[in-house]
């Protein structure tokens, strides 16, 4: 009899963890990805709340179906999917970059149909992949983990919950987003100015050259090759974001 109730104290452990790591992979990058299959991620979901449970502390003596459990588990869930949105902001910075170098390369009109994000540029995608590569490359998505069992030791189950203040710092945390997109997109954006720039001048000197025949071409053909060139580079751009959204868990979870 007293090993059903310690099976019960630790499944109800469990589901104390699942709630808040599941509003995490629920908002995620790479735990979350809309391609992983719906049972991979619920399996990794468990795999990770039950790694939490050292990380727990003491649970609350209230029973999840009562009034003050529905507010506990409420506020786990917030918790979970204000830590999962403040990092899926920084994978967002890809598919802005990959607008800005669309639109400047004239291919704003090639489309990738994302289910989770609607129409996506293009180059964005390919932004997306590069940054879900060298993150797992970083170990990004361990980081991600310490991140959510660091948060128990911060805000407890049932012990409180996030600021109603920490709002705006999210909000100030897009510009860091909007500032990490520019320096993605920065050598591209340069480079095809520097080439209508030419053309321009080109126009001026033949009015009767057909630009658009010659001139896109060359520019989507230099905008390949700086973005062949800047992916090298991108390794620091994106560990920089990555360590901005570790500390703005950490602010928000403590309140400022």
């Amino acid at each position: 009899m007293l090993a059903v109730y310690e099976i019960a104290d630790q499944l109800l452990a469990v589901t104390w963890a699942l709630i808040r790591v599941g509003g995490v992979v629920l908002l995620a990058p790479i735990l979350g990805a809309v391609f992983v299959p719906m049972r991979v991620r619920i399996l990794v979901a468990a795999v990770i709340s039950m790694a939490m449970l050292p990380a727990m502390g003491p649970l609350p003596e209230v029973s999840p179906l009562s009034a003050t459990g529905f507010l506990m588990i409420g506020r786990e869930m917030l918790i979970g999917v204000a830590i999962g949105f403040i990092f899926k902001l920084v994978l967002e910075a890809a598919t802005f970059a990959g607008q800005v170098v669309s639109t400047g390369m004239g291919l704003s009109f090639a489309v990738v149909v994302d289910p989770q994000a609607g129409n996506t540029p293009l180059l964005g995608r390919l932004y997306i992949i590069t940054a879900t590569l060298l993150l797992l490359a970083t170990n990004a998505h361990l980081m991600l983990i310490a991140a959510v069992g660091e948060s128990y030791a911060i805000l407890p189950v049932g012990q409180g919950s996030i600021a109603a203040g920490s709002a705006m710092e999210v909000v100030r945390f897009g510009s860091i987003i909007f500032a990490g997109a520019m320096h993605l997109a920065l050598p591209a954006v340069v480079a095809i100015l520097m080439v209508n720039v030419a053309f321009g001048v080109v126009s001026r000197a033949a009015p009767t050259l057909n630009l658009f025949a010659v001139g896109f071409p060359v520019t989507l053909m230099l905008g390949f090759i700086v973005l062949t060139l800047s992916t090298r580079t991108q390794d620091v751009i994106w560990q920089g974001l990555f360590d901005d959204a570790l500390v703005m868990t950490s602010r928000v979870l403590t309140g400022g």
